[in-house]
């Protein structure tokens, strides 16, 4: 085998290609390039067939095969991957955002007069953001609560995914942290200075932006488009009772030393008030992760009868290869295997530098 379908690495690509259409809602950490499961999909899915994705994440398995005309579902336990996988492929009441926006727009041109009086946004929340922050934050949030479900959560994944950039956080550590002084050195954005009690912060500004973007990729998701894609907040290790089967999986799962999403995304947590996994987590117990892998192995086995393509990282201890040796433990057949190299995701870069993509037959 040679050429295109055995280049995996996808280094020619950039921000433009790998955060097209609804990709670029919110920034979720090591999520794979959507050009894997689009690649995965259109060698070995047929008509007719769905696409499963058991740890789902942000969705970036079913926005692919909703945009190549399959059908899809997914799960996850994290609330807030849920949350941006839904919005990432429903529908909303465009006529209803339009409005927000521009209340938004008017709000950003005089703040003062929009922001809510209280600027209590959870327990402590005075910590991590500014007085004016919070109360702006607290206005939007206050205003969106008369849209409906999906524009509700449309709005609330725009704005989780700039909590971060407005809070008083370091820009320069991936688990939020509060500096010692209001004014640090930031190290990971070329030494430049920040000070949190002067720089300019314009919440109803920065999400007017932010969602007029959104609502016109999900405009273009939705002309293009023609699968149905259904995220499903379930774990994983209990895939078979949601009853639902698929012909075509590609998956990513977390990895043994996974990253603690809740704390990366703590903002997000509390400011919408979204209930914290916990260590139920796959990866947030390396002792555990064997053991619930094969679990999960288990469950697609029954509900897969096609091609399962397991991507997942090098490890020098061959966990990767326990892993494809569960898969083939399940009745599945290693079909072929690929080796890329990690060149798009900064985070595995500096820890995993290379994947293996394990593809198996499977008969439920």
């Amino acid at each position: 085998m040679s050429g295109r379908r055995d280049n995996w690495d996808f280094a020619d690509l950039g921000m433009k290609e790998t955060q097209d259409s609804t990709h670029f809602f919110h920034h979720w950490t090591a999520k794979f390039i959507p050009q894997i499961p689009r690649r995965v999909i259109e060698m070995y899915a047929r008509p007719g067939d769905v696409v499963l994705d058991p740890f789902m994440g942000c969705g970036t398995t079913l926005v692919e095969a909703a945009r190549l005309g399959y059908d899809s579902w997914g799960t996850d336990i994290n609330p807030l991957a849920v949350k941006i996988a839904r919005v990432k492929t429903a529908r909303i009441q465009h006529a209803r955002l339009r409005e927000f926006v521009l209340w938004l727009e008017e709000a950003a041109t005089d703040p003062e007069r929009h922001r809510a009086r209280s600027a209590r946004l959870f327990e402590a929340s005075e910590e991590w953001f500014r007085d004016d922050v919070a109360r702006a934050i607290r206005a939007i949030l206050d205003s969106a609560k008369d849209l409906g479900q999906n524009t509700r959560h449309f709005v609330e994944v725009g704005l989780s995914d700039l909590l971060k950039g407005m809070s008083n956080a370091r820009m320069d550590r991936t688990i939020p942290a509060i500096p010692s002084e209001p004014e640090y050195t930031d190290k990971k954005h070329y030494d430049r200075v920040v000070n949190n009690d002067t720089r300019a912060i314009n919440p109803f500004a920065r999400l007017c932006a932010h969602l007029r973007r959104m609502h016109a990729a999900l405009c273009g998701f939705h002309a293009e488009a023609t699968g149905k894609a259904k995220p499903f907040r379930r774990d994983a290790r209990k895939l078979a009772a949601l009853g639902r089967k698929a012909q075509v999986a590609v998956t990513s799962p977390p990895y043994w030393s996974a990253q603690n999403y809740q704390k990366m995304h703590m903002l997000s947590f509390r400011v919408l008030g979204l209930k914290e996994p916990g260590p139920a987590e796959i990866g947030r117990r390396p002792r555990d992760y064997l053991p619930d892998m094969d679990a999960v192995i288990a469950q697609v086995a029954q509900v897969l009868d096609g091609h399962f393509t397991l991507v997942i990282g090098e490890s020098k201890d061959g966990i990767h290869e326990a892993v494809r040796d569960q898969c083939e433990g399940h009745g599945m057949r290693l079909l072929e295997t690929f080796r890329r190299r990690i060149i798009n995701q900064a985070f595995f870069a500096k820890a995993v530098k290379r994947e293996f993509v394990y593809v198996f037959r499977c008969s439920a």
